[in-house]
């Protein structure tokens, strides 16, 4: 920790005015955002069951497999 520049800060900080306190201050000040979070029902996406009319993939783990084999044998 550099403590002159510690020490130097206090001393320019204890010489300045009220007014110029007040600015510091407020400059200083963290700015707290207020957020909320939503959860949201993975369901409610719209890509939650957009290959549901495929029939290739009613069984995603066999296509899946099926898929691997493929690129991997070829």
């Amino acid at each position: 920790m550099n403590t002159k520049l510690i020490d130097s800060l206090v001393q320019i900080i204890s010489s300045l005015t009220t007014e110029e306190r007040i600015n510091l201050e407020q400059k200083l000040q963290v700015k707290t955002i207020s957020t909320e979070i939503k959860l949201s029902n993975p369901q409610d996406e719209p890509f939650v069951g957009m290959w549901k009319d495929r029939e290739d993939m009613e069984d995603s783990s066999q296509w899946v497999r099926q898929v691997r084999q493929q690129e991997w044998t070829s």
